[in-house]
């Protein structure tokens, strides 16, 4: 947590009985070294943010959720496939670092809103959206809500518990950040030099679009990498290396699907009898094809769009109906037993009767959430190869849990 510099009283440490919070970056003013003696008296870890641990990693953030411009109203939300209108969310930028660095603790760095009011709903996206993912972020309060807390004032101090209680939540299911994502689709990128903006922006939009995807760096490709994949991405600037590249090709030819660039190079095949599409030239290389743009991309959301057509939303592995603004993160635990599906909804509110279809086949589900933590059964109706979940009214977010 961010210590506000306005809390120079050590006893506003009491307020962090009942969280998870366990470390503070407080300022270097000399008018908050009692708080930092307190803090230390109490077990608590103080750093700073020049001086953090070496296994910590902070990315800077957004606020999460949908964004409306002007003062406020449903009429004054801009469209476009990067605007306001859109979801903003820190889980495909928290797991691009895990993916990375995988032996670091992400901490997201994302200050609210400046008309963020002193309701605890928002605080506790923050922290799901953060958390869900396998991060944790950095509680921020704003200063309206600092004074109040302050002040002690019964709105802020109700929303305040609300907010711990999250924190607790997710620290009381610490385990679920081992889970494995489940995908289809895999990008494959250095995501540094020149490709840094397009493909972590790709990565970015493929998660708005619901895409379930694995994040796969070019220099750690092995030969399990590609394995219950449909399709893989690679739109770097520069062409595979000998080895990437057979790799890919191998794997096309098994029946996968590979979509790529022009810089990729003539990659072989035949061309593809039936279906077209106008920004790609699709070609047959044994049992799979090859979808490469007629030109090089330069709109990362244009790409992302036709990467989730070219791959079919038959295939899809999360679909939500009357759930609103949503994003959904799939996962599996290691031995495989059991998923996890993390559904955040973005909006005000949660979902009054929303419909989760999840592919795979289990036996039971059960919904957990901040505000009732133990596990709920729901209804599970089997769907060919997939199930179909009726939840009841909900939070903002909730964890789904799929027995196999």
């Amino acid at each position: 947590m961010w210590w506000p510099g306005g809390w120079v009283d050590p006893s506003l440490l009491a307020l962090l009985d009942g969280s998870a919070i366990n470390c503070l970056l407080v300022g270097q003013g000399a008018e908050l070294d009692p708080v930092r003696s307190r803090a230390q008296e109490l077990g608590i870890k103080v750093v700073h943010a020049e001086s953090l641990p070496a296994d910590v990693e902070i990315i800077k953030g957004v606020w999460p959720g949908v964004t409306i411009s002007g003062s406020g109203g449903l009429d004054q939300i801009s469209a476009g496939p990067t605007g306001a209108a859109w979801v903003d969310s820190n889980g495909w930028a928290i797991r691009l670092a895990r993916a990375t660095r995988p032996h670091d603790t992400v901490w997201v760095d994302a200050a609210p809103t400046a008309r963020q009011s002193i309701a605890a709903e928002p605080y506790q996206v923050a922290i799901a959206d953060s958390s869900a993912h396998g991060g944790r972020w950095i509680v921020t309060l704003d200063r309206s809500q600092a004074e109040a807390l302050a002040a002690r004032q019964p709105a802020a101090l109700g929303a305040w518990k609300k907010i711990a209680a999250a924190t607790r939540f997710f620290a009381d299911h610490r385990a679920w950040a081992g889970y494995v994502p489940v995908a289809k689709v895999g990008v494959v990128s250095d995501f540094a030099g020149p490709d840094e903006f397009f493909n972590r922006e790709l990565l970015n939009l493929l998660a708005r679009t619901g895409a379930q995807y694995r994040i796969l760096p070019k220099d750690k490709i092995s030969d399990t990498s590609f394995r219950e994949l449909r399709a893989v991405i690679y739109a770097d600037s520069e062409p595979p290396v000998a080895d990437l590249r057979a790799r890919m090709l191998a794997w096309v030819r098994a029946g996968g699907l590979l979509i790529t660039v022009p810089k990729c190079g003539d990659l072989g095949g035949a061309p593809a009898a039936g279906g077209t599409h106008p920004g790609f030239s699709l070609r047959v290389l044994g049992s799979g094809r090859i979808a490469q743009s007629k030109t090089e991309p330069d709109d990362p959301s244009r790409f992302a769009s036709d990467s989730v057509v070219l791959v079919s939303h038959r295939y899809d592995l999360v679909r939500l109906w009357n759930g609103g603004a949503t994003a959904a993160y799939y996962t599996m635990a290691p031995d495989k037993s059991r998923a996890l599906v993390h559904l955040l909804f973005f909006a005000g509110r949660g979902a009054d009767e929303a419909t989760v279809r999840v592919m795979g086949h289990f036996r039971t589900a059960a919904i957990s959430t901040i505000d009732s933590p133990a596990p709920r059964k729901v209804r599970v109706e089997p769907q060919g190869d997939a199930v179909e979940v009726y939840l009841p009214p909900v939070s903002q977010y909730v964890a789904l849990e799929l027995v196999v």
